[in-house]
């Protein structure tokens, strides 16, 4: 289900995520590892970016960034006007991986992304084609339309996700 982005599901969101933000970000994930665990790992098998926060890894001077939630089935900060979020987690949950540009083909793997969206924001005036790359010729699992989100994206083969092509106004 599509529902359209406004400031108030915005301030839900927010209000929301107020408590995670408390949260410390040396919590535990599932697999037992710390937030900060976590980034080191990401750094190791993705390497280009830095590390901007006690969750945050940026790349590509900070027009894409990887949040990592601070516990199991925590949320994060909800996306910023101005950029689209992929997220792994259902209702907007888990790691969170935001692009902040526009144009051109980009892929969710360079990131360890790939095959991992389970919910998405576009809070861009853009229009974003989403594909799946393990298929040949490349699929296309969904189109994200500005100022939309989806907190499913459904079971296979939606959640294949492997790259994206924005067009911008």
């Amino acid at each position: 289900m599509v529902l359209p982005w406004t400031p108030a599901r915005a301030l839900v969101i927010t209000v929301a995520v107020g408590a995670v933000v408390a949260c410390n970000a040396g919590a535990a994930s599932a697999d037992g590892s710390t937030a900060q665990e976590q980034i080191n790992t990401q750094l190791r098998q993705y390497p280009g970016g830095v590390q901007t926060s006690p969750n945050e890894i940026s790349y590509k001077g900070g027009r894409v960034t990887l949040t990592i939630p601070a516990g199991t089935g925590a949320a994060v900060d909800p996306c910023a006007t101005g950029a689209y979020c992929f997220y792994d987690g259902p209702d907007f949950t888990g790691r969170k991986l935001t692009f902040r540009d526009c144009g051109g083909w980009q892929y969710l793997t360079d990131y360890g992304f790939g095959n991992k969206t389970s919910s998405w924001t576009n809070a861009t005036s853009n229009t974003v084609k989403v594909y799946d790359e393990d298929v040949s010729p490349r699929a296309l699992l969904w189109t994200e339309n500005p100022s939309t989100a989806s907190a499913n994206v459904g079971s296979a083969p939606y959640n294949k996700a492997d790259s994206f092509l924005t067009y911008c106004p």
